[in-house]
C-alpha cells in the first residue's frame, strides 16, 4: 500500500473492506491504543475483520513491509520552546538500511518495489530538504519550517521505532539538555517531542562547516586556534552554570559558521550535575575515545565534572594546534588504556612554532588528574584571553623533571612498578631499559656518579648569559649592563642584556626561558617557579603635574589626561595599583604612553601631551630632576599611601626627600608618596653558580647603581623566597645573621 502522505489509497465500497483499510490507516497514525478498542468500533465485522487482521499479521511477519501489531499508543505530550503543534511522525520501516538518505522517514506499508518516499518530505510544519549529518544513534536533516518561512535542522533517531530505552532517553538527554541552555556559542534547539513511536527535535541550522573539517583541510594559526577553543570553553561554561557537563566534545561537535563564530553541539551524552542519575552505568566508558577524560575513560564516567570536559577542550586545542588529538592508538581499547595512563606529547614536539604559554595550558587541560587541571571552563577561557592579550598566563610550565619522569614512565619496566599500562614501547624505550637494567647492576657507582654529573651541569655557568633591562637608557638597562660586564670579564662567558618594556615584560621573558635573570619590581614576583637572587633598591612614585594645570592632590586626577608607563613596565603597574585603590577606571583618567624625555619638550594641550605624569623609578632618577629643574612640573603629595598599601601590600608609604634631588626646592619633611622594592630575580632551576657569580658581582666596588640595598641589609630579608643559591650566599657572607 503506498504511503498516505503521497497519494490517498480509493476508499473500497464494501464495509469490510473500508474498515480494513481504516485499520492500517490507524497503523500508520498511531491513533488507536489498542486492538480491541478497534473491533469495538465493528462490533458487527469483529470476527470477519480479526481474520483479516491475524492474515496480516503473519504476511508481516514473513516480509519486511507488513505493519505492525497494534499495541498501546506511544504517541506523548511533545514539549515545545514556544507552544507550537508538535509533529505528528510516521513510522518508518523496520527494515530499512540505515545508509538510505530517507532512513528516518515515515513510511506506510507499500507494495514491493514501491519505493516509498524521498527527500524533498513535507512533515507538516518541516518540508525534510536533505541529509546534512549522520552519526551513530541520528540522522539530521536540513528541512524548512513552513509555518515560521525559515531553515532549521532536524533530528531524528536512526532506528526509529525499534529505538531501545536507553537510546530514547539519550536522545531526549540532548534535546532537553540543549533547549536549557540560551548562549550564543551553542546550537539552539526550538521544538521536540514524539508522535507515532518517532523522536525528533528541531534546531539552529548552522550555515558553515565543523572545527575537525577545518583542521583537515588546513593548519590553523595558533591565534585562530586559541580563539576558537576560548570561545568553545565560554560557551561549555555557560551550560557548567545550568548544571549541564557535555561529556563528548571533540572538533566535529564544534561547528562553525560563516561569520567564523563557533557554536557547540551534540549534546547527547550530556549529563545534569544536579541529577545523580545517568544514561549510562559506573562502569562504562562515555565519550570519543581520542578526546575522552581519563576517568570517562576508565569506566568512571560517573564521577565525571566540569573539569572532564575542561581536559576535553584542552585536546581539542591540541588537535587545532597539531592537526592531531594528543592520544592516538591502532583500536578502540588501545585509546582507552593511552588517555588512562600515557601522558600527552607535548604541542611544541609536533609544532615547534606554538607559543610555550600554549603548550602550558594544554598541559594543565591534559592532566590525569582532575584536581591539577583548570577547575572551570571559564578559567580556561581567562586563560586564553590572556595569551590572546599578551598578557601572563597563571599556569606554569611542567619542569624538566617532571616531563623526564613522563618519558621514563613510557619504559616497559618503569611503567609496571608505576602501575602505567604500557601497551607499546618505542625503540627508545626499549633500549633504554636494557641499558637501566645494566646500571641497575652497578647501582652504587653508577648512581652515585649520575648524581655527580647532574648536579654539577645543572649548576654550571652557561657560556651564554642573558640579562633582561628595561626602557633604554633606564636604570634597569644600566644595572644589568653593569652586571653583565663584570661576569664577563671574571667567568669569560658571552652576556647580552636584553632591552624590554619593564617588570611585567620582564618576567614574562625570564618564565618563558628568553632570559636568565632579570630586575624587576615587587608587584609581578609571584608563582612558585620564580625565585629572588637579590633586593636592589627602592623605586618610587613620582606624580608630577604640570604647573599651569589644577591638579594639587591625588583627588584631583579625575578627567586628565595622565602619562604612565608602556604596558608591561613598573610604572604602569604601580599606577594601575594607585587608579585601583582611589577607584579611578579607564573613564575617569586618560592613560597616555610618552617617553619621559619628551615630558620637557612637549608643550600642553598638544596630542601628545599629558597634565600629570606617574613616573615609578629609583630616587634621585636623573629624568625627575631634569622635569622638575625645567620649571614646567611640580610634584603632587600622595597623602593616600596608608590606603593603598592597605590594598596592595606590595606598595608602601615612602617619601620624596630633598636629598635625592639636589638643587630641587622640596619641602623639610619632603613629599609623601608610595614605593616599591625592585629585585633581581631567577627562575628556581637558574644554574647555582650563575646566581653566585651575579650576587658577587653585584656587590663588588663601586656599586653598579645609585641608591642599592646594601648586602647585610639585604641579608635580613629572611621572608624572601630567595633562590636556595642565594640563600646560601647570604647565610655565608653575612655569618652573624644566621647566630
Amino acid at each position: 500500500m503506498p504511503d498516505d502522505s503521497e497519494k490517498t489509497e480509493p476508499q473500497p465500497a464494501d464495509p469490510l473492506d473500508q474498515a480494513f483499510a481504516a485499520y492500517l490507516r490507524s497503523c500508520d497514525e498511531g491513533g488507536i491504543e489498542s486492538r480491541e478498542e478497534f473491533l469495538a468500533k465493528y462490533p458487527e465485522l469483529s470476527s470477519q475483520l480479526q481474520e483479516l487482521i491475524d492474515a496480516a499479521d503473519m504476511i508481516g511477519s514473513m516480509t519486511s513491509a507488513g505493519p505492525p501489531k497494534l499495541g498501546p499508543s506511544d504517541s506523548t505530550p511533545a514539549i515545545t520552546d514556544g507552544g507550537a503543534e508538535t509533529i505528528a511522525l510516521h513510522a518508518p520501516n523496520a527494515g530499512e538500511s540505515g545508509e538510505d538518505p530517507a532512513a528516518t522517514l515515515p513510511m506506510a506499508y507499500r507494495a514491493e518495489g514501491d519505493p516509498g518516499p524521498t527527500l524533498p518530505f513535507d512533515l507538516g510544519d518541516y518540508l525534510l530538504l536533505e541529509v546534512i549529518g549522520r552519526g551513530g544513534m541520528g540522522v539530521v536533516y536540513l528541512a524548512k519550517q513552513t509555518e515560521l518561512d525559515r531553515l532549521v535542522a532536524v533530528k531524528m533517531i536512526r532506528s526509529g521505532m525499534l529505538a531501545g530505552e536507553a537510546e530514547v532517553k539519550r536522545f531526549y538527554t540532548e534535546a532537553q539538555a540543549a533547549a536549557r541552555l540560551h548562549h550564543p556559542g551553542i546550537v539552539s534547539v526550538h521544538q521536540f517531542g514524539r508522535r507515532a513511536g518517532h523522536h525528533f527535535f528541531s534546531m539552529e541550522f548552522v550555515r558553515g562547516t565543523d572545527l575537525q573539517k577545518k583542521i583537515n583541510g588546513e593548519t590553523l594559526s595558533v591565534r585562530e586556534a586559541a580563539r576558537y577553543v576560548r570561545d568553545v570553553a565560554r560557551a561549555i561554561q555557560h551550560a557548567h552554570e545550568k548544571g549541564v557537563l557535555h561529556r563528548d566534545l571533540k572538533p566535529a561537535n564544534v561547528l562553525i559558521n560563516e561569520n567564523d563564530e563557533v557554536l557547540v553541539t551534540d549534546f547527547g551524552l550530556a549529563k545534569h550535575i544536579d541529577n545523580e542519575s545517568s544514561i549510562t552505568g559506573s562502569g562504562d566508558a562515555i565519550g570519543t575515545p581520542h578526546y575522552m577524560s581519563p576517568e570517562q575513560a576508565g569506566g568512571q564516567s560517573d564521577t565525571a565534572g566540569p573539569q572532564s570536559d575542561v581536559y576535553a577542550l584542552g585536546a581539542i586545542l591540541f588537535a587545532a594546534l597539531t592537526g592531531r588529538p594528543p592520544i592516538v592508538a591502532d583500536t578502540v581499547m588501545q585509546a582507552l588504556v593511552k588517555v588512562i595512563h600515557d601522558p600527552a606529547p607535548p604541542v611544541r614536539s609536533l609544532r615547534p612554532d606554538a607559543p610555550v604559554d600554549l603548550e602550558t595550558i594544554v598541559a594543565k587541560c591534559l592532566e590525569k588528574q582532575q584536581a591539577k587541571r583548570y577547575a572551570t571552563a571559564g578559567e580556561l577561557a581567562d586563560e586564553l584571553d590572556a595569551h590572546l592579550d599578551g598578557r601572563p598566563i597563571q599556569a606554569r610550565p611542567r619542569s624538566a623533571a617532571i616531563k623526564a619522569w613522563h618519558w621514563l614512565e613510557g619504559v616497559p619496566l618503569v611503567g609496571a612498578l608505576t602501575g602505567r599500562r604500557v601497551l607499546h614501547s618505542s625503540d627508545q624505550h626499549r633500549r633504554f631499559q636494557a641499558a637501566m637494567l645494566l646500571v641497575l647492576l652497578l647501582a652504587p657507582i653508577t648512581a652515585a656518579g649520575f648524581a655527580t654529573m647532574w648536579y654539577q651541569h645543572k649548576d654550571k655557568i652557561p657560556k651564554n648569559v642573558r640579562i633582561a633591562g628595561g626602557l633604554e637608557g633606564g636604570i634597569y638597562s644600566t644595572l644589568s649592563s653593569a652586571l653583565g660586564a663584570r661576569i664577563d670579564r671574571q667567568y669569560g662567558t658571552f652576556t647580552e642584556v636584553v632591552t624590554s618594556n619593564g617588570s611585567l615584560d620582564n618576567r614574562r621573558r625570564l618564565m618563558n626561558y628568553q632570559i636568565d635573570l632579570a630586575p624587576m619590581q615587587a608587584s609581578v614576583i609571584n608563582g612558585d617557579d620564580l625565585c629572588v637572587v637579590a633586593p636592589l633598591f627602592y623605586e618610587v612614585l613620582y606624580v608630577l603635574a604640570r604647573r599651569d594645570s589644577n591638579v594639587a592632590t591625588m583627588a584631583d586626577l579625575a578627567g586628565h589626561r595622565i602619562a604612565v608607563g608602556p604596558e608591561g613596565s613598573g610604572s604602569r603597574t604601580t599606577a594601575d595599583l594607585v587608579f585601583d585603590s582611589l577607584e579611578l577606571d579607564d573613564q575617569a583618567v586618560r592613560r597616555e604612553v610618552l617617553a619621559w624625555n619628551d615630558l620637557a619638550t612637549t608643550e600642553k594641550n598638544t596630542d601628545a601631551s599629558a597634565d600629570v605624569a606617574m613616573i615609578c623609578i629609583g630616587r634621585g632618577s636623573p629624568i625627575v630632576t631634569g622635569l622638575l629643574a625645567g620649571g614646567k612640573w611640580r610634584l603632587v603629595p600622595v597623602t593616600e599611601g596608608v590606603q593603598i598599601a592597605l590594598q596592595h601590600p606590595t606598595l608602601r608609604p615612602m617619601s620624596i626627600d630633598a636629598a635625592d634631588h639636589p638643587g630641587i626646592e622640596l619641602p623639610p619633611g619632603g613629599i609623601p608618596t608610595v614605593g616599591t622594592t625592585a629585585f633581581l630575580a631567577a627562575r628556581d632551576d637558574t644554574p647555582g653558580e650563575l646566581v653566585t657569580a651575579m650576587l658577587e658581582a653585584l656587590y663588588e666596588n663601586p656599586a653598579p647603581c645609585i641608591g642599592l640595598i646594601p648586602r647585610r641589609r639585604a641579608a635580613e630579608w629572611q621572608g624572601l623566597a630567595f633562590h636556595p643559591a642565594a640563600r646560601k650566599y647570604y647565610r655565608e657572607a653575612v655569618p652573624n645573621l644566621s647566630q
